[in-house]
Parts: structure tokens; C-alpha cells; sequence
């Protein structure tokens, strides 16, 4: 696609974003049957991941939450998509930050701050968390790229509302020692429930499953001076987020391991997941099978 045509499709997006997200929703609540019912979009994968994550829930269960994912499916793509045109107001209505004071208390002590989410209700609006907090005044987040591209040309107009800084996942390490040598704090997003390729150097039990993974935003938090926290997300009701800076306080157990923070993250993670089951992303293919 040409440079104009990408152009002239985000311009009717933009357009189309300027609809107040009540209207959106209603077009949420059309698409949902089509995605569940005719397109039946990696449904196969989602029973798979909710029946093993899940052995207790009988059939019916299962269903009722499977249906209760893809309806917030349909609504993590409006909300997403919303960021192209939502003021600052709205944001603040909508998405309330708990423990903003967390990330100042590391900033002050000089030290950078990494916050680690998983891919739970619209990850796109966690970055309002960064207009809670005074310091650290630098953030970004990093990014694997899309093949699409006019695809990766819309979600970087989408992550560029909030002005962080945008690294390419294959560059982390070095933009992170680049900033880290400037000497002023930074905080950096990470999601961090990617499934790793087979080099992956651990794993743990996560939602009654082994599940490997990869401890990269651990072990570059001790080369750039970074403490860990987490972000749990919880969803109260429709189009509303509560955002919470959490302290990695790691068990013992934990602590005897060989990644302690990534494993507490992992607890966490699941404590976040089992308390609202259909706000996580069910339908990405998370486990080798």
C-alpha cells in the first residue's frame, strides 16, 4: 500500500473514532456475534486454554466465560482503536491509576522502573498511568513489529498518543543502556506474558499448566539500574479500568529461584487473571502443545 492510501485510511479512521464509545460499543455488540458465531475466530484455541486453565469449570461454564472473552474482545478492538481520537478528560474518567506514588518513590532513589503487565483488558490505555505520576518524566514501551504494514503504521499512531518513547523489541537492550547512560530515571512498559521460542530458560506452573517463559525484562533491569513492579488490571464495568501499582514482594520460595521477579510476576499475574478470567487474551496461543 502506498504512503497517500495508508493516509487516507487512518484519516477515515480518525473519523470514525470521533464517535463517543457508546456509539462504539454498540458496534462492539454487533461484531461479537459475527466473531463468535460466523467467523468463530480461534475458537478451537480459546476452549483448549480455558478447559485446561480451568479443569474444575464444567462444560457450561466454560462457554458462559468463553462468551463473556469475546464480547471484551470485541471491546479491547473499539477502545484500542478509540485512542486515535479521545481527549485527555475522558482518559481520566475512564482509567483510575492506584499507587501512582510507587514509580516516584524508585525515581527518587535514581533508579529506573520497569512495569510489567499482562495482556489484560485494553493494555493500550495502561499507558495512562504515565499521566499520574510527575517522575519518572521519560517513558516508552516496547513493541514487536507487525508485518502489516499499514497495520504497524495505525497501532503507532494508536501508542503515540500519550508521546512515549516506541523501541522495537530487537533493539531493547541497547536503547535501554543508551537511556540509562543519560542519567535521568525512566520508566519502561513490558508485557510479559509473550510466549518465548524454545530457548526459554524456565518455567512454572501458570494456570494449571508448565508454562515456559523468558526473564528478559529481569535480567535487563540488572544492567540499567531498574526495579520491577507490576501493573495489575481490573475492569469495574464497561469502558472503565482500575490501574494498580503493585510492589514484587516474592515469596520465599520464590526468592530460592532462579528468576525470583519473574516468577512473582507470573503469581501475580494469575491472581489478576483468576480474578476477572475473561479480560485476559484467551486467544493466543500461550502454551506449546
Amino acid at each position: 500500500m502506498n504512503k497517500n492510501g495508508t493516509k487516507k485510511k487512518h484519516h477515515f479512521m480518525r473519523l470514525l473514532a470521533r464517535l463517543p464509545l457508546s456509539v462504539l460499543y454498540l458496534l462492539s455488540d454487533i461484531a461479537y456475534p459475527i466473531m463468535y458465531y460466523i467467523i468463530r475466530y480461534r475458537r478451537r484455541l480459546v476452549r483448549e486454554n480455558l478447559t485446561c486453565s480451568f479443569p474444575q469449570k464444567n462444560t457450561q461454564e466454560i462457554i458462559r466465560l468463553e462468551k463473556a472473552f469475546y464480547r471484551n474482545l470485541c471491546d479491547i478492538f473499539i477502545e484500542a482503536f478509540k485512542c486515535l481520537n479521545i481527549t485527555d478528560q475522558e482518559m481520566r474518567r475512564r482509567v483510575e491509576v492506584v499507587n501512582a506514588e510507587l514509580p516516584e518513590r524508585i525515581a527518587a532513589k535514581g533508579k529506573n522502573v520497569f512495569m510489567l503487565l499482562g495482556h489484560c483488558g485494553c493494555w493500550e490505555w495502561a499507558q495512562e498511568v504515565c499521566t499520574h505520576y510527575k517522575n519518572p518524566k521519560k517513558n516508552c514501551e516496547i513493541y514487536k513489529q507487525i508485518e502489516s504494514p499499514y497495520f504497524a503504521s495505525l497501532m503507532h499512531e494508536v501508542r503515540s498518543r500519550w508521546n512515549t518513547t516506541q523501541i522495537e523489541m530487537k533493539q531493547t537492550v541497547r536503547t535501554m543502556l543508551q537511556m540509562n547512560a543519560q542519567g535521568e530515571p525512566f520508566l519502561c512498559g513490558f508485557i510479559q506474558d509473550q510466549r518465548p521460542d524454545i530457548k526459554a530458560k524456565d518455567s512454572i506452573n501458570f494456570l494449571s499448566q508448565q508454562t515456559w517463559y523468558a526473564p528478559g525484562a529481569e535480567e535487563i533491569a540488572k544492567k540499567v539500574n531498574a526495579e520491577l513492579v507490576y501493573l495489575n488490571i481490573e475492569k469495574p464495568s464497561r469502558g472503565h479500568y482500575r490501574l494498580t501499582f503493585t510492589e514484587m514482594q516474592q515469596t520465599e520460595e520464590e526468592k530460592n529461584g532462579p528468576f525470583p521477579n519473574s516468577r512473582c510476576f507470573w503469581r501475580l499475574l494469575e491472581q489478576n487473571i483468576r480474578q476477572q478470567p475473561e479480560i485476559w487474551l484467551w486467544s493466543h496461543n500461550r502454551w506449546y502443545k
